[in-house]
């Protein structure tokens, strides 16, 4: 660290390279005091749009909050009596297998009706 600190002032030497206008700090107070009146104008005017749109900023937020809130539950509605018919239709399905195989078995009424007493 001591090594760089050398090598830079060899080559720089002692003096500052870094140079301020005269005067600028004379003129600096000045120019910010002039600068305060403009936007301490603005800082009111601002927060008067502030107040009058955090109201309707909360009434958008809750409607979008209902919003979702109705998509969400009619959606899982949805979902629901898909599986309900999906159920329906496997009911369905398996009372016409049922159908088929009595079919191919060749089985009528009375001998289905006698299986189902002998398995009591």
């Amino acid at each position: 660290m001591m090594n760089e600190e050398e090598y830079i002032r060899q080559r720089m030497g002692e003096r500052n390279p870094f140079t301020v206008p005269e005067g600028y700090f004379d003129q600096l107070a000045q120019q910010v005091i002039d600068r305060l009146p403009a936007e301490e104008a603005a800082k009111p005017q601002q927060k008067a749009i502030v107040r009058y749109l955090r109201p309707l900023l909360y009434a958008a937020a809750c409607v979008a909050i209902a919003v979702m809130g109705t998509a969400i539950y009619t959606n899982r509605n949805l979902e629901t009596g898909q599986q309900q018919l999906a159920q329906q239709d496997a009911i369905i399905y398996s009372d016409s297998y049922i159908d088929e195989a009595a079919d191919y078995f060749m089985l009528d009424n009375a001998e289905i009706y006698n299986s189902l007493l002998a398995d009591m």
